[in-house]
Order: structure tokens, then sequence, then C-alpha cells
């Protein structure tokens, strides 16, 4: 699978990441913070697995690790963030269904666990990234506020922003407002990659390279 169409993949598979949660900044960061720790032990646990040759338990155990993973943070957060937990609910497990974790149960990669951690690092950080925009986005514009995480509490950053006079940004608030919203971002990233790609194959280009 090329690059390209890996992008269009991740995006897709983890609506169910990005859709349910509250869109608030603050939760996004609680659980791009559980995303990126799951990613990372996940591939310590799945080499570990095939060190010590039980790749006919691999499901089994990558299973009861990440639920396992996944309580003990909940637990956590409810010490640190009682609020946060209290809202996410089991909107904190979203994580566990990212495309990149769930590729694991059908994974097999012989090159080594730096690498393999490196390259699984380096997706994180491309969905982090686009989660945290996306969520940044439907905070500011939806409620007109930046949250985020703090001891015991959200803390809630009202801006100059008047959402009376843009009702309609409001919409991004919502459900439907967050599939909108995906939907233009994909359409404007599969836009400038053709656009990029036309570029790329256009004669002056070739010869360039010739």
């Amino acid at each position: 699978m090329s690059e390209s169409k890996k992008i269009y993949f991740y995006i897709a598979a983890n609506l169910a990441f990005l859709i349910p949660a509250p869109g608030r900044f603050a939760y996004a960061l609680i659980m791009i913070v559980l995303f990126n720790i799951q990613m990372a032990t996940i591939t310590m646990v799945f080499h570990a697995i095939y060190h010590m040759q039980l790749e006919n338990l691999r499901n089994a155990v990558l299973t009861l690790f990440i639920i396992a993973l996944g309580v003990f943070y909940k637990q956590l957060l409810a010490i640190v963030c009682p609020i946060a937990a209290l809202t996410l609910g089991y909107c904190i497990f979203l994580p566990t269904l990212a495309s990149v974790i769930i590729k694991f149960f059908f994974l097999n990669y012989e090159k080594g666990f730096k690498k393999h951690l490196v390259l699984n690092m380096k997706n994180t950080l491309f969905m982090s990234i686009f989660a945290l925009l996306f969520f940044l986005v439907r905070d500011v514009f939806g409620y007109g506020t930046l949250t985020l995480p703090a001891w015991k509490k959200i803390v809630v950053f009202h801006l100059p922003y008047d959402l009376s006079s843009a009702s309609a940004s409001v919409f991004l608030a919502t459900i439907p407002g967050a599939l909108v919203l995906v939907s233009v971002i994909m359409a404007l990233y599969i836009f400038v990659m053709n656009k990029i790609r036309i570029l790329m194959n256009s004669p002056k280009a070739l010869v360039e390279e010739a």
C-alpha cells in the first residue's frame, strides 16, 4: 500500500476515534497521550512475544494488554482529573480502535524493534497532529473556548469570540459538524495532493529531472 493510500486508510479507520468524543481540545490531549503510550508499549510487547516464541498467543496477549492499559489509564485519570474521566466515559477506550493499533493483530514484521518503533511513532505523530488540530478547530470555533486538562479540573479559556454573531460555527461542536469537518479536510488534502502530483508529472518537471 502506498503512503498516500495509507493516509486515506488511517483517516477513514480512525473516524471512531475522532467523532464520538466531546469536541474539546483538553479531551483530545488526554486521549492522544493514551494513544502514544499504547503505540510505544504495544510495539515492545509485540516484539517481546516473538522473542519469547509465543506467536500463537499473540492476539490474546495483545488484546489483554491493550485492555489492561486502557483500564489502568482511566483509573489514573480518575485520580488526576475526575471530571475528564467522567465526561469521556467509554470514549477513553476509542484510541484502541485506531487503525495503527488494530494492524498489530495482522502484522508480521521482521526488521527489528528499533526500526519498527520509529516507523510506528511516525504514524502516531501524524495521527496525533491531525487529531489535535481537529479538536482545536472544534473547540475554538464550535464553543469559542480553548480547554486544557489540569489537576482535578478542566481549565477553560473563553476567547473574545461572539458565537451569536456566527451561529453556523456552533455546528462544528456537534457530531454531524465533526463529520462535515473531516470530509472537508479529506477533500482539501486530496485536492492539494492531486495538484502536487500533476506538477510533479508535468513535462517541465520531467525535463528538469532528466
